[in-house]
């Protein structure tokens, strides 16, 4: 099989994009400014050769994980709208290559000419390395650091440019870019003991002199941020934050390529960006982030869970709106008996989200619970509560958008736009009378607005329980309506199969 090596894609773009004029220019053009910058920073430090070095190195790493992230990122963002705009793309999907070998060949191949120029950019980096007498392990770890970033990244913008349109996957990989030269993680670092995901951490990595990690002092309870350097904390335990970069970059390059392979030479029509057993499976190696490098000690049992309940609403809902099924997507699966009857049709996709939430909700408890970091506010009961709500919370909203999007039109958008305008509004007319402040206010609001639950505390249950359980009945009872609502259209939507079933068994 012709993967890498031998891909008749890559070569392709490695012919398209490397032309020898084109060489020529690239590597002038990086030799001049390298030797322009080199030695502009020689004669600026004036003062040891070391120090001018590693900020040589620091600065060159910098230009090429700049050139490889955001080049090569915008670079892949257009792949396969490019081909698309040239009616070249159909063509490709009926060739021989397999999806591994055309996914690998644009991965690889669209972001050719970023390499080229990265490795173009390398003697200054060598140069740097050499006169500041920085370690080869760190400056070869760097580089690793910023390739396997690179390629999730590539990876991702790929998955854009393959499933959305030319204007929202530019616009969306853009921003996504834009956060990336930041820190995509700067929220959840309250939360977490992970550094930056960054790929732009590669040149601080390369100017490192030890592989030493700061261990958590006994009896430690508050994190201080900053404390722990270039130190994660995975379950307990300090490890140097260039493995887990590494590991978590080629987790999350494993999944999106997944993605683009499931993906890149259907109809369409059919894009799935998972099945749902590995929508869940992707899920899961999130929560696997979040548990292993969540900061147990800083919070109370209950808050905890509910700060792990928070992080993963956006997860879940997304899991829930990346399983929904259109109405044609519907019929395909009737005409091939793919269709499961009944109810469970009609409930589609509770199952899977069913499953997800309530995993992802229980796997915290029973870790509570094992570890014994418990108070007096914290009851095993009321946390089985929160995560029950939890996850009829998320059912019924994303049974509603299912039943939206069976609608004639698709009506997805709409269906997205009234549920942010129905919290919106009801959040604001809440606050306004206060209703969030006091136990009784609270447990009524969380029959409009369960995420009321992640508030929810010992005391204020033992008082009104019987508020919190109605508001747990009546997401059943949504949820269980929009199911029917979704049986009924169904129903519709098969009525055309039989008719002509019939007509041609009558004929």
């Amino acid at each position: 099989m012709s993967v890498v090596p031998a891909n008749p894609e890559l070569i392709r773009n490695i012919r398209a994009q490397l032309r020898a004029d084109r060489v020529v220019t690239v590597a002038v053009v990086c030799a001049v400014l390298s030797l322009a910058v080199g030695y502009s920073m020689a004669y600026t430090h004036g003062g040891p050769g070391r120090v001018w070095g590693l900020e040589f190195l620091r600065v060159a790493l910098a230009a090429q994980t700049f050139v490889l992230v955001l080049g090569g990122g915008l670079v892949s963002l257009l792949a396969v709208q490019r081909e698309k705009e040239m009616n070249t793309f159909d063509f490709q999907r009926v060739t021989r290559l397999r999806p591994l070998e055309l996914a690998l060949g644009k991965l690889f191949g669209a972001p050719v000419l970023m390499y080229f120029i990265v490795l173009c950019l390398m003697p200054a980096a060598l140069v740097g390395a050499a006169v500041g007498h920085a370690r080869p392990t760190f400056v070869v770890a760097a580089y690793v650091v910023a390739v396997l970033g690179a390629i999730s990244i590539h990876a991702l913008a790929l998955l854009l440019s393959l499933l959305l349109e030319r204007g929202v996957a530019v616009a969306g990989g853009v921003l996504f870019l834009i956060v990336l030269w930041l820190n995509p993680l700067v929220a959840a670092r309250f939360w977490l003991d992970l550094g930056s995901l960054s790929p732009f951490y590669a040149s601080d990595l390369s100017t490192q002199m030890t592989w030493a990690v700061m261990s958590r002092p006994p009896g430690t309870i508050i994190y201080v941020p900053g404390g722990y350097g270039m130190t994660d904390v995975l379950f307990g335990w300090p490890v140097h934050h260039a493995v887990v970069a590494v590991a978590l970059y080629a987790g999350f390059a494993a999944w999106f390529l997944l993605a683009v392979v499931r993906n890149i030479k259907r109809d369409p029509a059919g894009y799935e960006i998972f099945t749902p057993a590995q929508a869940l499976g992707f899920l899961f190696f999130i929560n696997l982030i979040f548990i292993g490098f969540f900061r147990w000690s800083r919070w109370s049992a209950a808050e905890a869970q509910a700060d792990l309940l928070g992080l993963n609403t956006t997860l879940c809902f997304v899991l829930g709106v990346a399983l929904l099924r259109t109405r044609d997507r519907v019929r395909r699966l009737d005409a091939r008996r793919r269709l499961s009857s009944g109810w469970l049709a009609a409930a589609w996709p509770a199952p899977y989200l069913a499953a997800g939430t309530l995993l992802v909700g229980l796997v915290p408890v029973a870790i509570l619970q094992v570890i014994g970091k418990l108070d007096g506010e914290w009851d095993l009961g009321v946390a089985l509560f929160r995560v029950a709500l939890f996850s009829a919370w998320l059912l019924r909203d994303v049974l509603y958008l299912q039943w939206m999007n069976l609608r004639l039109g698709g009506r997805l958008r709409l269906g997205l736009l009234y549920l942010a305008v129905f919290y919106i509004c009801t959040g604001i007319v809440f606050g306004t009378l206060n209703l969030f402040g006091t136990p009784s206010g609270l447990a009524f609001t969380a029959v409009f607005m369960p995420p009321a639950v992640f508030a929810l505390r010992l005391g204020e249950w033992a008082y009104t329980w019987e508020v919190w359980l109605a508001a747990l009945g009546a997401q059943i009872l949504i949820a269980g309506l929009f199911v029917s609502l979704q049986r009924r259209t169904l129903a519709d939507l098969s009525l055309p199969g039989r008719a002509s079933a019939a007509a041609a068994g009558a004929a």
